[in-house]
């Protein structure tokens, strides 16, 4: 996605972790949050995909391995059973469009953390975003816990500075809704870092672009199909079909997020890149944690 920057209503503060930008969310703002995300708006929110060319910002494409076999699937669970509860759609505005992401609720000592791609939280490079929401078991219009809207914006240095795709991580601090913190309310996913990347994963998210219409959760189910070299360290490739808005959505090994959905390209169907976790996005969650 390519807006036009919005003038930001957020406040700088100090990182509170090695190669971390955080922006604290003017108080009146969070505030208001809530209520500006009306059904109609949510509705009409545009996917804030990233597709990159083979002359991307980085370089060109290597052409993927073949994927290995792989599925994509609508979650048909209630999704207020937990752990579908935990994913949900992300809302936010940038250059005056509101924006759809997806994300998902992290265990964590304040129990508010939102775990989603850099770029669903910040311009990279560029403003941060406003009026950022996160809505868990969003279905058809559903609001079923309420709106949790951030306190706190978070992303690498790395992916706020220059956009660097290795680095698209994001996080958001939320407050509570209807009187209950986050994970309080729908419970929370682990997060694994610096693992071994030669594994099976089911990546979440509420796909927006044609031919999805973004109302509904679907999953991709597949194992590692290949990397992307133009990116250092290198990304990770898994066969899936979503579209836009899934941008964000949690890559679940066992009960643990591994990665988000991060962008495709556009000689690539079926490929969903996404960034390996380092000690970088541990960092990132630390702080998140603290907030």
């Amino acid at each position: 996605m390519a807006p036009a920057l919005l003038a930001c209503l957020v406040l700088p503060a100090a990182a509170s972790a090695a190669g971390v930008q955080r922006h604290a969310v003017v108080q009146s703002v969070a505030a208001a949050t809530a209520s500006y995300w009306t059904p109609a708006r949510m509705r009409a929110a545009k996917p804030a995909d990233l597709v990159r060319t083979p002359s991307g910002k980085v370089a060109a494409a290597a052409k993927p391995k073949a994927p290995r076999a792989w599925s994509s699937f609508e979650v048909t669970t209630p999704y207020t059973a937990f752990p579908t509860s935990t994913h949900g759609k992300v809302f936010f505005t940038l250059g005056g469009v509101d924006y759809v992401c997806s994300g998902t609720a992290l265990l964590s000592g304040n129990k508010s953390v939102v775990w989603t791609a850099g770029h669903c939280v910040n311009e990279g490079p560029g403003d941060f975003a406003t009026s950022w929401a996160f809505v868990p078991a969003y279905k058809d219009g559903s609001a079923p816990f309420g709106v949790f809207a951030a306190t706190n914006l978070l992303t690498t240095s790395a992916w706020g500075n220059s956009g660097d795709f290795s680095y698209d991580e994001g996080a958001a601090v939320v407050g509570p809704a209807n009187g209950r913190s986050l994970t309080d309310a729908v419970g929370g996913r682990g997060i694994s870092f610096s693992y071994n990347r030669s594994q099976h994963y089911q990546s979440h998210g509420y796909p927006a672009a044609p031919p999805f219409n973004g109302e509904r959760h679907w999953v991709c189910d597949s194992t590692l199909a290949t990397s992307d070299s133009s990116a250092s360290p290198a990304t990770m490739g898994i066969g899936c079909d979503m579209t836009g808005g899934s941008s964000g959505g949690g890559w679940i090994v066992g009960s643990n997020l591994y990665s988000v959905n991060s962008y495709g390209y556009s000689n690539q169907p079926n490929i969903m890149y996404g960034p390996y976790m380092d000690s970088v996005a541990q960092s990132l969650y630390t702080a998140a944690s603290a907030g």
